[in-house]
C-alpha cells in the first residue's frame, strides 16, 4: 500500500482547521479515522516543539581568541600545545586548544632538535 501524499495530509489539516470532526474528515477523504488523527497530532507536535539549531555548550574560545591563537601559531609554528595554552592566557584546557587548532585547520610543525644525519634518512 502506498503512503498518502503530502497534498492529502494538507487537505486533512485544512478540514480540521475548518472545524470538522475526525469522523467527518475520514469520511470526506476516504481514510481511516486513526490516520486522520495521527496527521493532526504530528502536525501539532511539530508546531509545538522548537527546532534546536545548536548542540552542546558554547565554545570556550571566542572568535577573537581563535584569531589570537592563529597568530601565535603563525609566529611560532614549532611551539607545543602547552606553550600555546600558556601564551594564550585563557583558562582553557590543552584539548580545547587542540580542538580549536583542528577547527582552524592549523597544524604545529616540529623543529628538529638535532641536525640531520649525513649517512641516511632519520
Amino acid at each position: 500500500m502506498d503512503a498518502y501524499s503530502t497534498k492529502m495530509r494538507e487537505l486533512v489539516l485544512d478540514a480540521y482547521d475548518q472545524g470538522l470532526k475526525t469522523k467527518a474528515v475520514a469520511k470526506r477523504f476516504k481514510v481511516s479515522p486513526s490516520w486522520a488523527r495521527r496527521v493532526k497530532l504530528r502536525n501539532r507536535l511539530q508546531i509545538q516543539s522548537p527546532i534546536q539549531q545548536k548542540h552542546g555548550p558554547d565554545p570556550k574560545l571566542t572568535e577573537a581568541h581563535r584569531q589570537e591563537l592563529a597568530e601565535l601559531v603563525n609566529a611560532t609554528p614549532d611551539a607545543t600545545v602547552k606553550l600555546l595554552q600558556e601564551r594564550l592566557n585563557q583558562p582553557v584546557s590543552v584539548s580545547t586548544i587542540c580542538r580549536a587548532l583542528t577547527d582552524l585547520k592549523l597544524v604545529l610543525k616540529k623543529s628538529r632538535s638535532t641536525p640531520a644525519s649525513g649517512i641516511g634518512p632519520t
